[in-house]
Parts: structure tokens; sequence; C-alpha cells
């Protein structure tokens, strides 16, 4: 099994690591490190696929990377923000079910793309990744208190959840959005690492 072990497979597994530690933050109440966190398992994501298609890897290891990620992403990007949002507060029956609806959606999306990949350069659906990015960006109105907090993951979680099954197009990043997704991912980190003391 150890062949499939490359740089590629590495990025990966560490973006699981930060799963799990959004996850334990997340249930400590620790909620701006399980932000964070959960952006670093985003750019993990986000660059393993790009540093892939740089090796030259046989049938079975692209077979392997692929299933890896998508095993990795169901962790990343559907179980651990579960736990996000209900630190978050969203804890009502209702929520709980939206919580539920949320992780199915997730899974959903990624045996679909498992299935059917990309169609003519697009994702049919948003990838499970951009949870990584948009949850902490929600997430900042938790600055001005508990209430607005819950509103906020209640919003994204929703917002997410329709998404990731809807029928609509999403480009591929390519080129300069690498640079883009890791400035912005890298700086909204470094705002929850400076604010979790502060943080709700």
């Amino acid at each position: 099994m150890l062949r499939f072990w490359n740089v590629p497979n590495g990025v990966t597994m560490t973006g699981l690591l930060a799963a799990v530690a959004c996850a334990m933050w997340a249930v400590h109440g620790r909620i701006a490190w399980a932000a964070a966190a959960l952006i670093v398992s985003g750019l993990c994501d986000f660059f393993d696929g790009f540093l892939a298609r740089r090796m030259r890897l046989s049938d079975e290891g692209r077979r392997f990377g692929a299933r890896l990620d998508s095993l990795v992403d169901a962790c990343s990007f559907g179980f651990a923000p579960v736990f996000l949002l209900h630190a978050a507060g969203s804890g009502h029956p209702m929520e709980l079910a939206l919580l539920a609806v949320f992780l199915g959606c997730a899974v959903w999306r990624l045996a679909y793309f498992d299935t059917v990949g990309l169609s003519e350069g697009h994702y049919v659906g948003l990838p499970t990744t951009y949870v990584a990015l948009v949850l902490p960006l929600a997430f900042l109105a938790g600055f001005a208190g508990r209430p607005p907090l819950r509103i906020a993951a209640d919003a994204a979680a929703t917002m997410l959840a329709v998404a990731m099954v809807a029928p609509v197009r999403v480009a591929k990043p390519g080129g300069v959005w690498y640079g883009i997704f890791l400035v912005l991912g890298l700086g909204l980190a470094a705002v929850y690492v400076a604010l979790a003391g502060r943080f709700a």
C-alpha cells in the first residue's frame, strides 16, 4: 500500500488532519481555531490536485489519489463543518435536520462528481471545497455576538447545501486563481488566529 505515498497524497492527508483539528476545536467551543483549520483543509484540497497533475503517476496511482481525495473531502467538507456549525449554535431540531441535509448534499455532490466528472471544463454544482471558504467568511458575523453567528451558520449551511446539488455550472479555477485562493485563504486564517481570543 505504501507505494501510493507521494507528495500530493501527503497533502491530501494533511488536509484530513486539519479537518480532524477543526472538529475537535469545534467540540471544545474554539470556533476561531476550528474555522482556521477548515481553511487549511480547503487549501490542502485545492493544491493536492494541482501537484498531482504535475507528477507522472500511473493509472492506478491516479485512481488511488482520486478515491483518497473524495474520502477525505467527505470528512473535511461534510463531517467537520457539521461539528463547526453545531458549535456555532445550530442546535434546534430544525437546525439539526438542516445539518443532516448539508452532510447528505456534500456526500451526494462528491459521489456525483466521481461518477460524472467535469462537463466541458465546468463542475456541475458547487464543489465541496468551497465550504472551507464560504463558512469562515460567513462566520465573520460572529464577531458581533452569538445570535448573528447562529444566523450566519444557518444561512451558510442552507446556501451551501442547495448550491452543492443545484444544476449550476461552476468554472474550474486555474492559473491566477490558485494564487488568489492561496492569499485569501491564508489571510482569512490569519484573521481567525489573531482574533481567536475574542471570537464568540
